[in-house]
C-alpha cells in the first residue's frame, strides 16, 4: 500500500519510520486540510521532494556535523501539487497577500507539530527555496522553528 494514500511524494523518499510517521501525520492534519481552502487548485496530490535520505554535511558543507539527511531524518519539500491549477513553490513570500503565501505559511507553521526542525525561505540562504523538516531528538524536546 501506498505510504501516503492520495499524495505522491516525487520522487520516491528514503525515510526512517519516525520521520515518515511525521510527514503522514503533517500530511494528513495539517497540509491536507489546508489545501482544501485552496478553491483554484483542489487538494493536494503530491509534492516534489529535493532530498530525503543523503549522506552528507549540514547545508552540503565540506566538514563538520552530519545533516540529519545522512540518518534519514529529514526530507525537503520544493513545491505542492494540487489536483487543479499549478503547484506551489516553496519560495520567499513576504507580504504577498496572496492564497500560496498563506498556505505556505499555514503548512510551514503546522509542520512545527509533528518535526523537530523546520526550516525555509528566511531562516537562512540555504533553505530559501525549500522547507526543511526533520525529528532530530535535542535535550529537553527543543524544536528549532524559523
Amino acid at each position: 500500500s501506498e505510504p501516503f494514500p492520495g499524495i505522491a511524494i516525487t520522487p520516491a523518499a528514503t525515510l526512517r519510520c519516525d520521520t515518515a510517521l511525521a510527514l503522514a501525520g503533517w500530511l494528513r492534519d495539517v497540509a491536507l486540510p489546508a489545501s482544501r481552502r485552496l478553491d483554484d487548485r483542489g487538494v493536494l496530490t503530491g509534492f516534489a521532494q529535493g532530498t530525503t535520505y543523503l549522506c552528507r554535511r549540514r547545508n552540503d558543507a565540506l566538514d563538520g556535523v552530519l545533516s540529519e539527511h545522512a540518518f534519514g531524518n529529514a526530507v525537503d519539500i520544493m513545491s505542492f501539487s494540487f489536483a487543479e491549477g499549478p503547484p506551489i513553490a516553496v519560495e520567499p513570500r513576504e507580504r504577498e497577500g496572496t492564497m500560496a503565501e498563506a498556505f505556505q505559511d499555514a503548512v510551514r507553521a503546522g509542520a512545527c507539530l509533528y518535526f523537530t526542525t523546520v526550516l525555509g525561505p528566511g531562516s537562512d540562504e540555504a533553505h530559501a527555496d525549500h522547507l526543511h523538516l526533520d525529528v532530530i531528538q535535542r535535550r529537553g524536546g527543543f524544536r528549532l522553528c524559523q
